[in-house]
């Protein structure tokens, strides 16, 4: 299902979180290779799976969460200490919050 962040790359990664959407129509993905992949699901099982957004980052993606209350955005943590929001109809991640520790969960 997933895919390294740089295709001509190592494909040396570690998925770190995965959410559905709230209305379970689309899986997102946070790997240790800096990047969130936004996958849109088939209403079949066999269906072609679609990546529709893709969030790069500066350090490794360690924790994802989709809230329910907005569909059009993820929350997600960064090894640098960043917690970031990305939106789904601009394509593009701001920080919401910085620490100097690493990110490890969202709730």
């Amino acid at each position: 299902l997933t895919k390294p962040a740089d295709a001509k790359g190592p494909k040396t990664y570690t998925i770190r979180g995965m959410c559905f959407s709230p209305d379970s129509t689309k899986l997102a993905v946070a790997q240790s290779d800096n990047i969130v992949f936004v996958y849109k699901l088939g209403a079949d099982w066999g269906d072609k799976k679609v990546i529709c957004n893709k969030f790069q980052q500066t350090s490794p993606v360690t924790c994802i969460v989709w809230p329910e209350a907005h569909p059009n955005e993820l929350i997600f943590g960064v090894a640098d200490g960043k917690v970031r929001i990305g939106s789904l109809k601009t394509n593009r991640s701001q920080t919401l919050y910085t620490t100097d520790q690493y990110v490890l969960s969202l709730a």
